[in-house]
């Protein structure tokens, strides 16, 4: 009966090798995905990860990228305790010889919970930081910051005098996000001698939070609670100055506990009316000047 179950297995194995070398042959050549049977073959094949191998190391750029989409698919979906070999596997992908493979596995792997991060996952975080040339950086950077890797390797590259400004910026954020004080200050600093406008709302106060230091989002609260209309409408059209406070609003709401105002799946407040809730807010965090930040995600 043994030897039943074994020769089972091995034939269910087989096929299932089958079917992804097949999808995988036929994408090289049309380079067409085919969601349901992806969907099909992610949910119904074991071992994925083993059978996968081969394609990590593939000529095609495109064969590559498609084989790291499997495995960032299948390690959102398993169980928490699994999720480790698939977040090794994204980040050996940065070493890939592709830019765009690195780009896309550094924003897959922002999508995984800082519990899934094991010390071999953050060991091989601090490798990736040691390579002297490595595209998008800035987010390698950023996922250290995030999930607790990389702390004495970016303090020791902040003193590099050739260091960019850019550079110089995204690592402080990261070290303000693992909690140091010099960081935390210096991103203070450099928020506070900067105008408040859309440049700001767009492209400074998303960094500011990502470091969930509740000393910055302080900072962020008070251009909130500002009646000045310092920001121009998204309509290219009709430009019109507005408060900034909605903008602000929107990027607050999802890092805060226990706020009043939730978030809808495209990112917009979940509310009809973004007067009256900019009113709330405003009068929720008078009176909750204690409120805990949500760090749990990126």
């Amino acid at each position: 009966m043994k030897h039943l179950f074994l020769l089972l297995f091995l034939f269910f194995e087989f096929v299932a090798f089958g079917q992804v070398t097949e999808y995988f042959d036929e994408y090289r050549v049309t380079r067409t995905s085919d969601l349901s049977k992806e969907k099909k073959l992610l949910n119904e094949t074991e071992h994925l990860t083993e059978i996968l191998l081969p394609y990590f190391n593939d000529s095609l750029f495109y064969v590559r990228q498609k084989a790291y989409s499997f495995i960032f698919r299948k390690g959102m979906s398993v169980a928490a305790s699994e999720k480790a070999s698939y977040i090794i596997l994204l980040l050996k992908g940065c070493d890939d010889a592709d830019g765009g493979i690195i780009g896309q596995n550094m924003m897959w792997l922002q999508s995984f919970s800082r519990s899934d991060y094991t010390d071999d996952a953050k060991f091989f975080i601090n490798k990736l930081l040691n390579k002297k040339r490595l595209p998008h950086r800035k987010r390698l950077i950023m996922l250290a910051g995030y999930v607790g890797a990389g702390k004495e390797i970016l303090q020791r590259q902040l003193l590099q005098q050739n260091l960019s400004s850019k550079e110089r910026w995204y690592i402080h954020l990261a070290l303000a996000r693992l909690g140091v004080q010099q960081s935390i200050d210096f991103c203070s600093q450099t928020f506070d001698s900067l105008p408040l406008d859309n440049n700001l709302v767009e492209y400074v106060m998303p960094d500011i939070i990502y470091t969930r230091q509740k000393a910055l989002l302080d900072l962020c609260i008070e251009h909130l609670n500002s009646d000045q209309l310092a920001c121009m409408t998204a309509d290219p059209d009709n430009e019109k100055p507005v408060l900034c406070g909605y903008r602000i609003l929107e990027l607050l709401a999802p890092v805060i506990e226990s706020f009043p105002i939730g978030v809808s799946a495209i990112g917009g407040l979940d509310t009809p009316d973004y007067r009256a809730a900019l009113l709330t807010a405003r009068q929720w965090f008078f009176e909750n000047q204690d409120f805990h930040v949500r760090a749990d995600f990126f």
